[in-house]
């Protein structure tokens, strides 16, 4: 859990890479909402949902980015979170959801998305998530893990707790036993009335958001 430690805390400024004292404050719900946004998105169920308001409002997400025809990292991250999601248990899909956000919308759709996940014997609780180019561009952009080449795609996983608007992040491949503590941590921060965050430099290995 040692690089979740050293993770730099963001709110509202996820994707301008700040690491001032500015983005430490408890996340407002509606800024939020402007932030991220309530773009539409498909899961891989078919089912349509609104970004922040369906999938982020109230919970702790991890996200990662991927896509379907992947032939190199996509597969053993998507491997790795699968071990996070089953040390997570009953969590994901209640406090907790997990987004994995396609970086090559054009080529897949929901039912790629499904054939994708179930390689993994992904539970509920994790979404597998495409759009309109447009959209997905929009959201890969606020998130830091917009790329012109889906090969070339972030291996970033993002940590965040929207109620406290703590925000951390840390490479996928990290062991999925830390990954799943630091889960639980920032989750835990929304049963505390005033959660405190911890600034310093960014893990090692993660790009800047």
């Amino acid at each position: 859990m040692k690089d979740w430690l050293r993770a730099v805390v963001l709110g509202l400024v996820l994707a301008a890479g700040s690491s001032g004292a500015e983005g430490m404050e408890r996340m407002d719900s509606e800024a939020a909402r402007r932030y991220f946004t309530d773009l539409e998105v498909v899961d891989q169920e078919g089912k349509v949902h609104r970004f922040y308001s369906d999938l982020m409002q109230g919970k702790t997400v991890l996200i990662n980015f991927a896509f379907a025809s992947c032939r190199t990292a996509c597969s053993p991250i998507t491997s790795n979170l699968a071990k996070v999601q089953r040390l997570l248990g009953a969590r994901v899909g209640k406090d907790v959801v997990m987004l994995t956000l396609t970086v090559d919308s054009a080529r897949d759709t929901p039912e790629q998305l499904r054939r994708f996940a179930t390689r993994f014997k992904v539970q509920p609780g994790w979404l597998f998530l495409t759009g309109s180019r447009e959209n997905m561009s929009t959201l890969l952009k606020k998130l830091g893990g917009y790329t012109e080449k889906p090969e070339e795609h972030s291996l970033v996983l993002l940590l965040g707790n929207a109620v406290t608007g703590t925000w951390t992040k840390s490479i996928a491949m990290e062991s999925a036993e830390s990954i799943a503590e630091a889960v639980r941590v920032v989750a835990d921060e929304s049963k505390s009335p005033s959660p405190t965050p911890v600034q310093s430099s960014p893990p090692l290995g993660a790009s800047p958001l």
